[in-house]
């Protein structure tokens, strides 16, 4: 049946850079809720990175304009990886104006070591990840901000759940 195959549960929609984190009832057999579980059902290589307290005070702590020259080109990078209409880049680009970063604006000068392995671990975070981290360091500008990282994740989520329904079709 289609809920015991893997990639099918709502959770999985985007896998890798999208999709929740696994489901551990999943992975030893014992997953009941199938389609409607909200955790990933797909092999997930490692895992996932993340940031340790010293990165998140370092972003924490960083000027705004220094924190946009770290984090912003690699979110675009990411983003643009899943989808570079331009609709979504409007949406990311809305993100960034509404904290007055205008994307793309910004540069960055050669970072120190510690600041090399915190924009290595940015990167090797999934897109998912990367957005609930720039939720939280401008949840200081707002709601309109949260709303609007929400609803990027959801616009990609939509993407990618149309993306894989003809994949779906011809497999019935």
């Amino acid at each position: 049946p289609m809920s015991e195959s893997p990639g099918c549960s709502r959770g999985s929609v985007g896998h890798p850079e999208l999709c929740s984190r696994p489901c551990l009832y999943f992975a030893t057999g014992s997953c009941e809720n199938g389609e409607s579980c909200e955790y990933c059902h797909m092999a997930h290589s490692k895992r996932p990175a993340h940031l340790d307290k010293r990165h998140r005070e370092m972003l924490r702590s960083m000027p705004r304009l220094e924190w946009a020259a770290v984090m912003l080109p690699i979110l675009q990078q990411k983003v643009e990886a899943v989808d570079d209409s331009f609709e979504t880049q409007a949406m990311l680009g809305g993100i960034a104006s509404q904290c007055g970063i205008p994307i793309g604006s910004v540069s960055s000068s050669m970072p120190q070591r510690s600041q090399r392995m915190l924009i290595l671990t940015l990167r090797s975070m999934s897109l998912k990840s990367l957005l609930s981290v720039v939720q939280h360091d401008l949840s200081q500008h707002g709601h309109q901000v949260e709303e609007a990282v929400d609803a990027l994740l959801l616009h990609l989520r939509k993407l990618a759940v149309h993306a894989v329904e003809p994949l779906v079709q011809q497999l019935l």
